[in-house]
């Protein structure tokens, strides 16, 4: 009998770029609320920060429709001690009432009106 052969394939990852109108009260918001870690970036209109393995970058913009027309969707194992973690720090997370298609998801804006997106990642095939 022969093995069937093994095909490596690319891990693929896409990072969402926002909009941020001062990179100062994103920074603030993101590592000093959100419990995000910067990551430096080579030059000075340009913002990277991270935490569990997620990574946002924020590019500067002067107009907040922007940042109001933009939203991210985050699939994750643990909504709910992501959703009690952000509570604890104070940040007014939303829960709409729960579904059997999404058990667990809600939603954070931050200072620029971006909007936050997360929900289980139960049922997500890869």
């Amino acid at each position: 009998m022969n093995a069937p052969d093994t095909i490596a394939r690319p891990t693929l990852n896409a990072v969402p770029i926002l909009p941020s109108l001062d990179f100062s009260q994103t920074r603030d918001f993101y590592v000093g609320n959100l419990g995000f870690e910067e990551v430096a970036a080579a030059c000075d209109d340009y913002l990277v920060v991270q935490r569990d393995g997620l990574e946002l970058h924020f590019w500067l913009s002067d107009d907040p429709l922007q940042c109001e027309s933009t939203s991210v969707f985050f699939r994750t194992g643990a909504p709910a001690d992501f959703y009690r973690d952000l509570r604890e720090r104070g940040i007014d997370a939303i829960m709409p009432q729960s579904d059997k298609e999404h058990p667990v998801r809600f939603h954070v804006r931050d200072p620029h009106g971006n909007l936050l997106m997360f929900a289980d990642a139960v049922g997500i095939s890869h």
